[in-house]
């Protein structure tokens, strides 16, 4: 007989939503594995002590864990998964007939809270790792991965005084002034995004070309740049995502820091480690890169930092088809290189703005050598260039050889990479959802706290792991107790029925 089943709805007045959610609901984990009642000191502030209570901070930040861990972008597609879901329903609190809040009061939230509210809140997962002994510290990495923005590449227009002011009548007129932030101090990650806002930030002499991104300006998003995408193909509007991670085997992300794409990976590496260290009281032997991040700056801040610099150096000569500059001997002596037919390159310029010192041959010499195709086609002479930090970089090309700098540098690439994938293909980072470098870096700093709760959840063994290996001793405590009394009745009905037989 064909079944036909009706929607006749029973009113059950004796259920619990917490009878409902399963004991061992990842969501209950959570819960057990971080209490995120520190988030209403965050936020206090910002609240009067009259009133009409507001969205609680606890159940905003459980919603955008939420999103992070199902992988959802937009916030009403979230709410309507929350309203649906019990054990989302259990996690914020609210119970089977309280209505979820609207989804439109998040985005107001976030705009109350601000950057540093997030900055904040991703400080303190990072403290619970490290209270969880999760964070090892004898070791940095750091790499960037791109992250095309939500803007189309055909809202490109050029930089002039009425595309500038037409931005600024679409955007807020209260966005705080750009800073160069050359010298100045790194405080907070608050300040790391300041100073790397895409602004040019320049040496002492100003190099002649222009950017693409000193030029043109996206009508959409104004803070992202063009770049190239990493798989190929055409030109589209992007951030660049930068990590340092802890070298522990929980790979605990450290610091976290979006940058528009026309800042190159290598730009905030110093200033980067130097927070790390200084906010977290690290002093790490190692910190491994690399080959973007081989500069002679980067190489001697931390050097002189007594890190030792973990990167390979590109020698650009050998790119070149001549003779490449290992092949020239350095007298340090005579302050005088010798080339392969042993001829001298005296000293010819300090270029201060470079930071590199010019060595030349003697242009006669130079012309009637048999092998100079072999060595340059420049008519004045074969140029060397020695770096003002030379000293440093063949300390760094000594590491080179070593056991330690070759582990390390097979340990770079399952390192950090990985986390980005993980970023991409799990939890939508491939494109950000929101626009403008404060709101894209609160995604990004949601996403690598999320990724640092993932690791608190399966390493952690003082916080959120205790209380699992609590749960999971108590349940074997109870099975065995069950099996040892019943082989104890088993026992002695057999002894009793032996003895009566």
């Amino acid at each position: 007989m064909l079944g036909r089943k009706d929607k006749n709805f029973k009113h059950h007045t004796a259920v619990s939503l917490d009878d409902l959610v399963p004991a061992d609901n990842f969501y209950r984990q959570i819960e057990d594995c971080l209490d995120l009642c520190f988030v209403r000191d965050l936020v206090r502030y910002l609240y009067s002590p009259i009133g009409r209570p507001s969205i609680d901070p606890v159940v905003f930040f459980k919603l955008q864990l939420i999103a992070f861990f199902e992988g959802v972008r937009s916030e009403r597609q979230l709410m309507e998964m929350v309203n649906l879901n019990l054990a989302h329903r259990w996690y914020i609190g609210f119970d089977l007939d309280e209505s979820v809040p609207d989804h439109s009061s998040l985005s107001k939230i976030r705009e109350r809270y601000g950057l540093e509210t997030f900055q904040s809140f991703f400080e303190q997962v990072v403290e619970r790792c490290i209270e969880a002994g999760l964070v090892w510290g004898e070791e940095l990495f750091i790499d960037a991965t791109k992250v095309q923005a939500n803007a189309s590449g055909r809202s490109v227009a050029d930089r002039t005084d009425k595309v500038l002011e037409h931005i600024q009548e679409l955007f807020d007129s209260d966005e705080e002034p750009r800073l160069n932030g050359d010298g100045e101090s790194i405080d907070s990650g608050v300040d790391l995004i300041a100073k790397y806002n895409g602004e040019r930030i320049t040496g002492f002499r100003t190099p002649s070309y222009q950017r693409i991104a000193d030029k043109q300006i996206s009508l959409t998003d104004p803070d992202a740049a063009p770049m190239r995408q990493s798989g190929g193909g055409r030109t589209v509007l992007g951030y660049r995502d930068h990590y340092v991670v802890d070298g522990g085997k929980p790979r605990i992300i450290l610091s976290v820091l979006i940058t528009p794409a026309s800042i190159m990976d290598n730009t905030p590496m110093l200033d980067m480690v130097k927070w790390t260290c200084s906010k977290w009281n690290l002093n790490p032997s190692t910190v491994t890169a690399d080959a973007k991040y081989g500069t002679a700056p980067n190489i001697a801040g931390l050097e002189k930092a007594g890190i030792k610099a973990f990167v390979p150096i590109p020698d650009i000569s050998k790119r070149t088809g001549y003779y490449h500059s290992d092949q020239f001997h350095y007298n340090a002596e005579a302050n005088h290189y010798v080339c392969p037919q042993g001829q001298v390159l005296k000293l010819h310029a300090r270029r201060g703005g470079e930071q590199v010192i010019s060595y030349r041959a003697d242009a006669q010499v130079c012309n009637s050598c048999p092998v100079k195709y072999e060595c340059t086609n420049s008519k004045s002479g074969r140029h060397i260039f020695r770096s003002f930090h030379q000293e440093f970089i063949e300390r760094v090309k000594g590491y080179h050889e070593t056991d330690e700098y070759r582990k390390s540098m097979r340990k770079r690439g399952v390192w950090v990479e990985p986390l980005f994938g993980e970023a991409k293909q799990f939890h939508r980072l491939a494109r950000f959802r929101l626009r403008r470098l404060k709101k894209v870096n609160i995604e990004g700093l949601m996403v690598a706290a999320g990724q640092n709760i993932k690791r608190l959840l399966k390493y952690g063994q003082n916080s959120c792991g205790f209380a699992l290996n609590q749960r999971i001793s108590e349940v074997k405590s109870h099975l065995l107790w069950s099996i040892h009394g019943t082989q104890m009745i088993l026992r002695l009905s057999f002894s009793k029925s032996f003895s009566t037989g």
